[in-house]
């Protein structure tokens, strides 16, 4: 008996384990390549490591999810919804304040791109509208990659007013790099988490060394404070930013520069740390020691987006949270099958077409619920007033003769 179970045992065993195997597995995750980005080692290498790239070489930024699905605030999950001030405090006009519904209706109709930029939904899970292409004929900056260089006229705006800022203070200085914006349409954009609704923009930092380009690591070693921290308070003071993602590293470097040419070291510190109910500007992100990340609010295309919402869904011209695709079913097809092709639960196929058994018929066409679109803001969206300094240091101009002189990338 013995001998004919340890028989079945050496046979069985192994078929056991090859259907088992035969079972399908998930796909494993590929790297994405596309125009932005070309192959790079997993892991960063050190600072000391750095080596200068060639202005207009791209390379896959760090996703942001260390700072996007871990910080305590959520970014986009949540719309504020009080109303928007300006610095003073007082409410901003709107373009679209006085219009009517059903005059909104008719200039949609008539010409959409007569309501300008839109942006619509949140920035990890949004669209873009009547969208404004970031100039490349600029001498101030150089694109990246010029296909996802689209963001709102707000966005253009104030990217183009805080880099102008800097020329103001510096004539004469190096180019910025200026990565991803959003696609055309907003939506997805590989590899980013963010970077869906226009507001995002990957930006490189100014550096010391002459010939360093796009993504090149930043440190002490070839940071230029000056430009970067001018850079950076334009951005705070000349323009409605929501976030600036900068490597830890650099914070410390750019504090302390700000504090030593006499900014007030109380603001300052509340623009990295928070302040009270104020919470902070410039905040770390695994992955930008190589370029800064700045998303912007946008109280004009925010706005126009919440008035305008409905009336683009029911136009077909931007898609609701939850929508619905026609399927025509083939002879051989089980409900099963449709489940797996759209990647949607049975149960909710048979809801959205009143079924009540997994019964389908050949020919005849059902609703298959989608989501993926883009919600609307419920009310108007706070845009909070600016964080001015209590006093702004005397500084002049300041020609590239009388800065240090830029090093060389060979000079290590």
């Amino acid at each position: 008996m013995k001998r004919v179970l340890a028989a079945w045992l050496l046979f069985a065993l192994p078929g056991c384990a090859l259907l088992r195997d035969e079972r399908p597995r998930a796909p494993r995750a590929v790297p994405l390549q596309n125009a932005y980005q070309e192959a790079r080692p997993l892991t960063e290498p050190p600072a000391s490591a750095a080596v200068p790239r060639a202005p207009g070489k791209a390379l896959e930024p760090e996703r942001h999810a260390s700072y996007e699905d871990d910080h305590e605030e959520p970014l986009d999950d949540d719309f504020e919804t009080s109303e928007p001030s300006g610095a003073d405090g007082s409410v901003r006009p709107h373009p679209l304040d006085g219009l009517s519904q059903q005059e909104l209706e008719e200039r949609l109709k008539r010409d959409p791109a007569q309501i300008g930029s839109i942006s619509l939904g949140v920035p990890s899970g949004g669209r873009l509208f009547n969208a404004v292409q970031m100039p490349e004929d600029d001498p101030r900056w150089a694109l990246v990659d010029r296909a996802h260089a689209w963001g709102t006229q707000e966005t253009v705006d104030y990217l183009s007013r805080a880099i102008a800022k800097v020329h103001e203070r510096f004539p004469g200085s190096p180019k910025l790099y200026i990565g991803h914006i959003s696609g055309k349409a907003g939506g997805h954009l590989s590899p980013h988490l963010s970077h869906q609704a226009g507001r995002d923009v990957d930006i490189s930092y100014f550096y010391t060394d002459e010939r360093a380009g796009w993504y090149a690591r930043a440190g002490g070693h070839n940071l230029d404070l000056p430009r970067t921290w001018a850079f950076v308070r334009a951005l705070i003071t000349e323009t409605d930013v929501e976030l600036i993602l900068i490597d830890h590293s650099l914070q410390a470097l750019i504090k302390r520069y700000a504090i030593q040419i006499g900014e007030d070291e109380a603001w300052v510190s509340g623009l990295f740390r928070g302040q009270g109910k104020l919470r902070p500007l410039i905040v770390h992100a695994k992955g930008h020691a190589t370029h800064i990340h700045v998303r912007f609010y946008n109280p004009i295309a925010q706005e126009t987006a919440r008035r305008a919402h409905t009336s683009l869904a029911l136009r077909g011209l931007v898609r609701p949270p939850t929508f619905y695709v026609s399927h025509k079913v083939k002879r051989g097809e089980t409900l099963g099958m449709i489940s797996r092709k759209y990647g949607v639960d049975i149960k909710a196929i048979k809801s959205a077409n009143g079924l009540r058994r997994s019964l389908i018929r050949a020919g005849r066409v059902y609703r298959v619920p989608k989501s993926g679109g883009v919600r609307a803001a419920p009310a108007r969206v706070a845009i909070p007033p600016r964080r001015l300094p209590p006093r702004t240091p005397e500084l002049g101009p300041v020609h590239a003769a009388e800065l240090p002189a830029p090093r060389s990338s060979s000079g290590g």
